[in-house]
């Protein structure tokens, strides 16, 4: 049902009565109502085959490149700035006060709701440039691990498990994983173990020192940072998500969830 006052959510109702009744109605005479709504009835056969036929078009599986053209819609390019500005802020900021977070990755999973993996993916690799040229060249390296945690954080979300708070827990600790790991292993085999942007440096190299070993250090320091770091973004992510006009938010809909849709109506 439409909402109140919106126009184009009739119009595309009203053009399909509009086109029925022209092709089948007005190049006819009836000689009374009752003729005119039994070709009606009597159309309604082929009505159901045609959007039989359209569903059936519309779930022709795209290949892997398809699918990934077409997140990049003209809607998901214009959320890409506004993502990327979101993580600029916190990240900036968070780098500015020496903070033991980086708050860089609001954005980047909000655009994962909105747009899909690879949007998220390439959203996260924009923020580490920018971030690079604006705060710390010592970003840059790091872009790898914003792909992987956008790739990480957009596919889960396509399995549809950022509907529910356990859903968006559980990528939240898929997400810390992955970004602890793979971000170790470019503070380890890059900086030497730590890099000074954050104030977690300090707490690496205590650890560092305390137990003679960098990798246990880095990973361990890194998790910890992570789980609270990420936690505040999926947080804070979760909320402006669930903030999302649904209407606005189905424009967006990934694949997955029309998928979904596709096969409910099968099954009723």
């Amino acid at each position: 049902m439409p909402i109140k006052g919106s126009c184009p959510d009739n119009a595309v109702i009203e053009n399909f009565f509009g086109l029925l009744k022209s092709e089948l109605l007005y190049l006819r005479e009836f000689g009374s109502f009752e003729q005119e709504m039994q070709c009606l009835r009597g159309s309604e056969p082929r009505v159901h085959e045609f959007f039989k036929e359209a569903k059936v078009m519309s779930k022709k599986k795209m290949t892997f490149t398809e699918g990934i053209k077409a997140q990049f819609s003209t809607k998901s390019l214009v959320l890409i700035p506004i993502a990327v500005g979101i993580n600029l802020i916190g990240g900036t900021l968070c780098s500015a006060l020496k903070l033991p977070l980086f708050l860089d990755m609001i954005g980047t999973i909000v655009i994962a709701c909105l747009s899909g993996p690879w949007v998220s993916a390439l959203c996260g690799l924009l923020t580490n440039v920018f971030l690079a040229l604006v705060a710390n060249p010592v970003y840059l390296p790091y872009a790898i691990v914003s792909i992987l945690c956008g790739l990480v954080t957009g596919y889960m979300v396509k399995a549809g498990l950022f509907k529910k708070v356990w859903g968006a827990v559980l990528i939240w600790l898929a997400c810390t994983v992955t970004n602890a790991i793979s971000a170790s292993v470019i503070t380890v085999f890059v900086y030497g173990g730590a890099t000074g942007v954050t104030g977690s440096s300090v707490f690496t190299a205590t650890l560092i020192a305390a137990t003679k070993d960098i990798a246990a250090s880095v990973i361990s320091s890194s998790m910890i940072e992570n789980l609270i770091d990420k936690g505040i973004a999926f947080l804070i992510a979760f909320i402006i998500v669930q903030k999302i006009p649904k209407r606005f938010l189905s424009q967006y809909a990934s694949d997955a969830d029309i998928e979904d849709d596709e096969d409910d109506d099968e099954e009723d």
